[in-house]
C-alpha cells in the first residue's frame, strides 16, 4: 500500500507580546489566533518579565510597548535584539510623540505601530516586518524623517562616504528613495523595477551594512550624505 500524501503544514510566525495593558494584549492574542498565519508564543507585562522568558521562546516577531512600567520598551530594544537577533521588533505606541522614536530605531526596532491601528493594519505590519520592511504609520514616518534631517551633533557630524562604495549604483538609488520616505510601491514606479527587486536590493544593503531594517539603513545614509 502506498502511503497517503499529506499536505504540508502551514508555518505560523511565532509572535511575542510585551504589553502592560491587559485588555489590549488580549485583543492582540485573539487577533493573532484568528488570523491563522501567526501564533502567540509568549506574553509579558514588562521588560523584566519578557527578558526572563525561557530559552525555548524564539519569536520571529516581537510587539513591544514603548511605555512600560519599570524599564521602558524603547530603552530595552537593544537587549531584545541581542537576545533574539533574528526577531523583528515592532514598537507599540498610543501617541505620535517623537521622544523615543530614534532611540528605538537606532537600537534595532524595525518599525512603529499606533495602538489605534486597525486589525488589518496590524497584521499587514507584521507581514511587512517579517519580509524586511519597516512598517510605520504615515505620521510617525514623517516625524522620523524630520528628526533624521535635524542638524547632527558634532560627535556624529560628517559621514563616511566610503561606506557608499560597497553598494551598487542601483542599491544607492533605492536607498536614497527610502531615505526620502518612499514606500516600496513608489520606489518601483520611480525606478521601473518590481517589488521583489526592491526587496532584493534592500536585503543586499542590510547584509553589506549589517543593519536590521530599512529605517536603520536610512539613518546611516542620511548621516553619510548629509540628508
Amino acid at each position: 500500500m502506498s502511503a497517503k500524501s499529506k499536505k504540508p503544514a502551514i508555518s505560523k510566525a511565532p509572535v511575542a507580546l510585551v504589553e502592560d495593558d491587559a485588555p489590549y494584549r488580549s485583543y492582540l492574542e485573539s487577533l493573532l489566533e484568528a488570523d491563522g498565519s501567526h501564533e502567540t508564543v509568549a506574553t509579558a507585562g514588562s521588560v523584566e518579565e519578557a527578558l526572563a522568558w525561557p530559552a525555548r521562546v524564539r519569536p520571529a516577531l516581537v510587539l513591544l510597548d514603548v511605555a512600560l512600567p519599570g524599564r521602558s520598551g524603547s530603552a530595552a530594544v537593544a537587549d531584545f535584539a541581542a537576545r533574539w537577533p533574528e526577531a523583528k521588533i515592532l514598537m507599540l505606541t498610543g501617541r505620535e510623540g517623537d521622544e523615543p522614536l530614534l532611540e528605538a530605531i537606532r537600537a534595532g526596532a524595525a518599525g512603529y505601530l499606533l495602538k489605534s491601528a486597525s486589525s488589518a493594519e496590524i497584521l499587514e505590519a507584521l507581514d511587512d516586518a517579517r519580509a524586511g520592511g519597516a512598517p510605520m504609520s504615515p505620521a510617525i514616518a514623517r516625524r522620523v524623517l524630520a528628526l533624521l534631517r535635524e542638524p547632527p551633533a558634532p560627535a556624529v557630524a560628517g559621514g563616511r562616504p566610503g561606506e557608499l562604495a560597497v553598494l551598487s549604483e542601483r542599491e544607492r538609488e533605492v536607498l536614497a528613495l527610502v531615505a526620502e520616505g518612499c514606500a516600496d510601491k513608489e520606489i518601483c514606479a520611480r525606478l521601473g523595477i518590481t517589488r521583489s527587486t526592491v526587496k532584493n536590493h534592500l536585503t543586499a544593503i542590510y547584509d553589506k551594512w549589517r543593519v536590521r531594517s530599512r529605517t536603520q539603513a536610512a539613518v546611516r545614509f542620511i548621516k553619510i550624505t548629509g540628508g
